[in-house]
């Protein structure tokens, strides 16, 4: 059984930051979802990556219909860019494919195939969704690469201690 959660394959930071910024200045903070979901435009079933995200960050916490920002989620939103980075850098290494990602990046330079192969031994049945390099690709990227966490070269990955 896998011990991290694994971060929502499509959740895209941009949606993540617009849901906390949202809350945050929209809302004072806590609102119903579906008063969220209405005042960003947004479908519930687009907003869900974003919010799990969130949640698994720490950055809001989900209470009886309502979403509550958090004190961290108010530091980030509040912080300068490379606070950002660190913030997120730090919880990213709780999270699944980030935390086999920097492992594995830690000892070798890696593909996305290898990461694959490694969440699969892990037991990760996200590591077989369909699309799932592509899925990963983005993933890495815009959250790891933003955070820190590697660095990308050609088509191998490495960790940034």
């Amino acid at each position: 059984m896998p011990d991290l959660p694994f971060m929502p394959l499509d959740a895209r930071f941009a949606d993540v930051l617009g849901l906390i910024d949202t809350l945050a200045n929209e809302f004072k903070g806590q609102a119903d979802i579906f008063m969220i979901a209405k005042e960003m435009e947004s479908d519930i079933d687009d907003l869900m990556p974003a919010l799990n995200a969130a949640v698994y960050l720490g950055f809001v916490e989900v209470k009886g219909g309502d979403i509550k920002i958090t004190d961290i989620g108010k530091d980030f939103l509040n912080a300068k860019i490379s606070d950002r980075k660190k913030i997120l850098r730090q919880k990213l290494l709780n999270l699944e494919p980030f935390h086999t990602a920097y492992s594995l990046g830690l000892r070798k330079p890696f593909t996305i195939e290898d990461l694959i192969e490694e969440l699969n031994k892990a037991g990760y049945v996200e590591a077989r969704e369909p699309g799932i390099a592509h899925l990963l690709e983005i993933l890495l990227a815009e959250w790891g690469v933003f955070a820190g966490i590697l660095k990308k070269r050609g088509d191998e990955y490495i960790a940034l201690p």
